[in-house]
């Protein structure tokens, strides 16, 4: 009886993990973060950390710079630290590794790191 039950659960256990599936959160199959898009960012709770990928299309002054990826726009907060050295124009494509902050009237991302 043993052995059929042992048996069962180990042909249960994919199909409870292909329900279950991975959170954005979680890496992908080649250990790469998963991307998240500004439209799925302005939904997310405060501090969740984020990657995206996009162009920086303006800079509004005051470590305040405006974000694109094509599903919208959205605000990036970088100090001066977090450039790494990186001089990006307007044109490059960028990651972006932050955290969701939100506030009474607003959401941004408080940004970390930036890879060209």
């Amino acid at each position: 009886m043993k052995k059929i039950s042992v048996l069962a659960l180990i042909a249960i256990m994919p199909i409870c993990g292909a329900f279950a599936g991975p959170g954005k959160n979680m890496n992908n199959m080649n250990n790469q973060p998963a991307v998240w898009t500004v439209t799925e960012v302005v939904s997310l709770p405060d501090d969740t950390p984020v990657v995206m990928r996009g162009r920086i299309t303006k800079n509004m002054g005051n470590n305040i710079f405006v974000f694109e990826d094509g599903s919208g726009t959205i605000m990036l907060e970088i100090d001066e630290a977090d450039w790494n050295g990186n001089t990006v124009r307007v044109d490059d494509i960028v990651t972006v590794y932050g955290s969701v902050d939100k506030g009474t009237n607003y959401t941004e991302v408080d940004v970390e790191s930036i890879v060209k």
